[in-house]
C-alpha cells in the first residue's frame, strides 16, 4: 500500500497539513474536513505544507463551507513553490483574505504570519517533519 498523500495535525493552535506532490483522494480530504470540524475551537490559524498536491474544487468548497459555517477568520499559510497550488491559494484567499503563499525557504516567515510563539516554532517545525516521513516525504525542506 502506497503512503497517504496528506497528514495531519493539531499542533499548538495550528491545524497542520502537509500534501505530497500527489492531490488528495475524496477519502482523505473528507478525513481532512472531518478533523477540521472536530477541532474547530482549538486552532486560531492554519498551516499548509505543500510539494504540488492540493483539493480539487469540490473539496475546496468543503473546507470553505466549513470555515464559513464556523466563522472562521484565523490565519492562513501555505507552503509551496508550485503554480498551480500558489493559484488555488489565490482562489481560497477571495473567501478568506488572510490566506498567504510562502515558498519553502519562506517557512519560518510562514510560521510567524501565523503569530505563533516562537518558543514553538522548533517544535512546530518537528510536528511538520514527522508529517512528512508520515507521507513519504524526505526530511529535508525543500
Amino acid at each position: 500500500m502506497s503512503p497517504p498523500s496528506m497528514a495531519y495535525s493539531l499542533y499548538h493552535t495550528v491545524l497542520v497539513a502537509v500534501h505530497t506532490k500527489d492531490n488528495p483522494t475524496d477519502e482523505e480530504w473528507s478525513g481532512y474536513v472531518d478533523f477540521g470540524r472536530k477541532q474547530m475551537g482549538k486552532y486560531t490559524s492554519s498551516l499548509v505544507i505543500s510539494e504540488g498536491g492540493g483539493p480539487n474544487a469540490t473539496q475546496r468548497g468543503a473546507m470553505n463551507d466549513l470555515l464559513e459555517a464556523n466563522n472562521f477568520k484565523g490565519k492562513v499559510s501555505v507552503v509551496t513553490l508550485n503554480r498551480l497550488v500558489r493559484g488555488i491559494v489565490t482562489a481560497l484567499s477571495w473567501f478568506n483574505p488572510n490566506v498567504k503563499a510562502f515558498t519553502t525557504v519562506q517557512i519560518p516567515a510562514a510560521i510567524e504570519y501565523l503569530e505563533i510563539p516562537r518558543d514553538h516554532h522548533d517544535r512546530l517545525m518537528a510536528e511538520i517533519k514527522r508529517l512528512r516521513d508520515k507521507v513519504g516525504i524526505s526530511s529535508a525542506m525543500t
